[in-house]
């Protein structure tokens, strides 16, 4: 197998073409054969029977392979008759294309009655099918008269044989008849009667015509590298004794055989050609027979005569699937992500008969829920990376990969270890709270997500400004809780709170929120006395304010008014903490879809402070009402509404004149 170890040592890492190569064919082989022989039952013969010259010299009637075998005869009795020189009748066998005598032999007799003149008897062997050429006679003349006259005959067949090896030359022809010999005018009585007769026999012959193998078919020979059970198939010819067999012999010993329905009667062959001369070979091969690697097989015919002819195949076998790749990684690592998409790579596994041409994944949900599974393959770059992974669902999923050659084995079995990758598109859920009444100074965040939050902040600026002021929000418990400070308490006013959230993926959320800080009036504000009841004002703006945006300062105005109780209900009502002011005004519109935001500020420690907040209406009006404390002396107290700076509103800040309350004490 020259073919086969020249390509063997690259089987690991390329496909390997089928490699042919016809052989030289084994030495001419011989066969011998047996035919019309009545002891054994044998009928065959392949002999034909031959004449030339008229009258004719005749079959005998009833010739055939019984105990008198085949015969010739003169022309039927009660006649008298001449036969031209070289008239001749008798059986002639011939050797098969590819083949030639080198043996003959059978059993003769003759018997010969009176009246017959110049007619002669000959068995012989020829060198050429026309009988031209060398001749060899088995004999010639009489065997002796009523030799074999019947079948208790007095003298019974005489057996009479020729070899090439005698001769000096091998046969294309062998066979008896009757003849005028040359120079000679051959007569009969009218009782002339010659007969000849010959059985029982033997020839042997030398195939010199190798038989043939035809090109291979079936997914066997395919070109690459097979697995499992394969089909073979390949054609035959011979033109000699025809073909034995056929089979494939592989070299670790596993062969297919199949012989041919050849002509045989009692272990011996019984035609000149005996086998047939074509044969089509079809075998299913299972190639879990044969180990793993690259294989010669011998297609082989087998004439008659024992002469064959090789034809060389490589096959390459592989049955195993290829080992678990390992290690996997997840390309980028097995962190979180926001973005569907992922790459595991891994290094090649040794020991591979068959390249690798494929690589197969499967991600399934770490939770374990079944049916939920995806998967994959790629033969771009299979060997080495499984190419994109995407997820369908966000999570966390368990993902592994195996592998196939090019024979077609992969087994899942087979599978890597398996790699977690973690899909989070989605940003955190993140929602500011309202204040507890408990901790009126801490402001918190609620916070959910499936990657989880891993940093994230509150953060607090008057409205307004444009500075944020960060609060050094704590995590716990998936809320975020940052602290407002005293000061900032005690200050009042209104401020935009924002929290921000990131997870683990990467995604941030924020949200923002109004904080309104509203702070007590003291008990004692002003010059103690009577005053007013209510006091209106109009609105001019401070010089120091803003200029103005678009259209001017907002124009507010401010009235308050007290509803007094009728006399019997003055008391209840002190007792009950002081009496209700209401105040109302406008501001300058434009106002937004949703209404204006406006503070209502009170004067006290030597500056405006904002004490509570309401909404203007569309129409710019607006209404607040307020109750103020009780106490054993009466009190004033300055208020003023402020418009401040707000998105959709197109004035500057703008303040009302301040309205002056008096509050009456608590005479109880």
């Amino acid at each position: 197998m020259p073919c086969l170890s020249r390509l063997v040592p690259a089987l690991a890492a390329v496909l390997v073409p089928i490699c042919l190569v016809a052989a030289a064919p084994a030495a001419a082989g011989g066969y011998t054969v047996r035919q019309c022989d009545y002891a054994s039952g044998n009928g065959h013969h392949d002999f034909t029977w031959r004449w030339a010259g008229n009258p004719t010299i005749d079959q005998y009637a009833g010739s055939g392979c019984g105990e008198f075998g085949l015969a010739a005869r003169n022309s039927g009795g009660g006649t008298q008759r001449t036969y031209p020189s070289g008239a001749y009748g008798g059986w002639f066998a011939y050797a098969p294309e590819g083949t030639v005598f080198t043996s003959f032999s059978g059993a003769f007799g003759v018997l010969s009655g009176c009246c017959v003149n110049g007619m002669a008897t000959y068995a012989e062997a020829t060198q050429q099918p026309d009988g031209q050429g060398g001749r060899a006679y088995l004999f010639q003349g009489n065997l002796g008269n009523e030799t074999w006259g019947a079948p208790s005959g007095v003298g019974g067949p005489v057996g009479r044989t020729w070899s090439a090896t005698a001769s000096g030359f091998d046969a294309k022809r062998v066979g008896f008849h009757m003849a005028c010999g040359p120079g000679f005018s051959c007569s009969q009585g009218i009782y002339g009667d010659l007969r000849l007769r010959g059985r029982s026999f033997d020839f042997t012959l030398r195939d010199d015509a190798p038989p043939t193998v035809g090109e291979p078919t079936g997914t066997l020979v395919t070109g690459g590298w097979v697995r499992g059970e394969r089909s073979l198939s390949f054609p035959a010819h011979d033109h000699g004794g025809g073909l034995a067999r056929v089979e494939a012999v592989f070299g670790v010993g596993v062969a297919h055989r199949s012989p041919s329905s050849c002509t045989e009667v009692a272990g011996r062959y019984a035609r000149l050609q005996p086998c047939p001369a074509a044969r089509a070979a079809e075998w299913a091969v299972d190639t879990a027979r044969l180990p793993d690697g690259g294989h010669g097989l011998d297609l082989a015919a087998t004439d008659a005569g024992g002469g064959q002819t090789l034809r060389n195949v490589a096959v390459y076998v592989d049955n195993g699937a290829p080992a678990p790749p390992d290690p996997v990684a997840v390309v980028g690592g097995e962190g979180w992500r926001a973005t569907n998409g992922y790459e595991l790579a891994w290094s090649r596994p040794g020991g591979q008969h068959a390249p690798i041409v494929r690589a197969h994944w499967r991600a399934c949900p770490a939770d374990g829920r079944p049916g939920n599974c995806v998967g994959g393959s790629s033969d771009a770059r299979g060997v080495d990376v499984s190419g994109a992974i995407a997820l369908p669902a966000p999570g966390e999923w368990d993902a592994a990969v195996w592998l196939e050659d090019s024979a077609g084995n992969g087994d899942p079995t087979r599978a890597s270890r398996e790699r977690r990758l973690r899909y989070d598109p989605d940003p955190p859920s993140l929602k500011l709270v309202p204040r507890d009444a408990a901790a009126p100074g801490r402001v918190s965040a609620t916070t959910s997500d499936l990657s989880g939050v891993v940093a994230g902040g509150i953060e607090l600026r008057r409205q307004g400004s444009g500075a944020w002021t960060d609060l050094a929000a704590t995590r716990s418990d998936e809320r975020l809780v940052a602290e407002l400070g005293p000061a900032r308490l005690a200050e009042g006013g209104v401020y935009e709170l924002r929290a921000r959230a990131v997870d683990a993926a990467g995604n941030v959320a924020v949200a923002h929120s109004t904080l309104e800080l509203q702070v007590p009036v003291p008990a004692w504000v002003g010059t103690p006395g009577p005053a007013p009841i209510f006091h209106g004002a109009g609105w001019r703006p401070r010089s120091d304010r803003p200029r103005p945006r678009s259209r001017g300062s907002a124009r507010v105005t401010m009235t308050a008014r007290v509803r007094r109780p009728r006399v019997r209900d003055v008391r209840r009502l002190v007792t009950a903490g002081g009496r209700p002011v209401q105040f109302r005004g406008r501001i300058g519109r434009p106002v937004p879809r949703g209404g204006k935001l406006l503070e209502v500020q009170a004067h006290f420690r030597g500056r405006w402070r904002t004490i509570s907040t309401t909404r203007a209406r569309r129409n710019g009006r607006w209404r607040f009402r307020y109750t103020f404390r009780t106490s054993r002396w009466p009190a004033v107290y300055r208020l003023r509404a402020r418009v401040p700076v707000e998105a959709g509103y197109p004035f500057s800040a703008g303040a009302s004149r301040p309205v002056r309350v008096t509050v009456q004490a608590d005479r109880r």
